[in-house]
């Protein structure tokens, strides 16, 4: 796994492909500065909100498709409307950038949520399978991929700490040593599509349940399996980043495993990438766990995610 760095990036510049292949099977495309529009008054904005007790919880939410705020407290009505605004501005900026930069995803992709994280990570008090500081791969619990792929751009507006993470070996070399280990999907028997139609007819008449591929199941498994061995976390390869103030940087975190060991006042967008946009998709999870499985691990009539 390596870090790739871009000094002198001209807006508009497409990646290659061969960074793209970079990116796809685990590295990280670093920016040492934040290369799209974020006004230094809105993040100083955001680190003043800090500082009043009660404004922020663990993490600031904007949905993009819902123009929606969570995750702030709303009785300072002017303070949230302005976090509001400042959130959908850096969502729409990073979209943008990510789109000049990656122009090969952008079709059917999913803009999926921003969070602007403004909590210490060191020490967090938080249950195991929460922490950020145990090295893991990312999946979303009422947000299946189907496949699809997590691509995640970050920015530490952080004044004067970098964020610092710890990366191990990508997906494949830990799917390959730990999947069956951590319940690699069996061919699902009546038992199981019976139970998939239910939950199914449960969905549309618009119950609040979320039908989970087989796939999806296993990467939120294999994420809480990885947090969860001491073995892993003890014995894995580790190799250390640290992000300076106001940089960036960008990786596909179903891939990349990793854990964020210090660092307050970051920002991420994630995109929804569809396998079928990749540039490597043999590389991808769904791929890698479709092989070991030996069936298909998609909902087959599942759109983009």
């Amino acid at each position: 796994m390596a870090r790739i760095t871009f000094d002198n990036y001209a807006p508009g510049t497409p990646a290659t492909d061969v960074q793209c292949r970079q990116l796809e099977t685990g590295d990280i495309l670093f920016f040492p500065t934040i290369p799209f529009a974020f006004p230094a008054a809105d993040q100083q904005f955001l680190l003043g909100q800090k500082q009043t007790a009660g404004q922020l919880h663990k993490n600031v939410s904007y949905r993009p498709a819902q123009d929606r705020l969570t995750g702030i407290d709303a009785s300072d009505e002017a303070a949230r409307k302005h976090v509001h605004g400042i959130m959908q501005a850096f969502s729409r900026n990073a979209v943008a950038f990510m789109a000049g930069l990656l122009p090969r995803y952008t079709k059917n992709w999913k803009v999926d949520f921003a969070s602007y994280r403004p909590i210490e990570e060191h020490g967090r008090q938080v249950s195991q399978r929460s922490r950020n500081d145990l090295i893991h791969v990312d999946n979303f619990p009422s947000r299946p991929s189907n496949g699809d792929r997590l691509l995640r751009v970050f920015a530490n507006i952080n004044p004067v700490q970098p964020r610092v993470w710890v990366t191990s070996d990508p997906f494949e070399p830990l799917a390959r040593r730990y999947a069956r280990i951590a319940g690699l999907p069996q061919r699902p028997g009546m038992i199981d599509r019976l139970r998939k139609a239910a939950v199914d007819a449960l969905s549309k008449a618009g119950l609040p349940v979320v039908s989970r591929p087989p796939y999806d199941q296993f990467m939120l498994r294999f994420h809480h399996f990885l947090k969860e061995s001491a073995e892993f976390q003890q014995l894995c390869r580790k190799d250390e980043w640290h992000f300076p103030p106001g940089s960036s940087w960008i990786v596909f975190t179903d891939t990349a495993s990793h854990a964020c060991l210090r660092g307050q006042y970051a920002l991420e967008q994630t995109l929804i990438i569809r396998h079928e946009s990749l540039v490597y998709p043999e590389k991808a999870p769904i791929s890698i766990l479709e092989e070991l499985a030996g069936f298909p691990l998609r909902h087959a009539t599942a759109k983009a995610a």
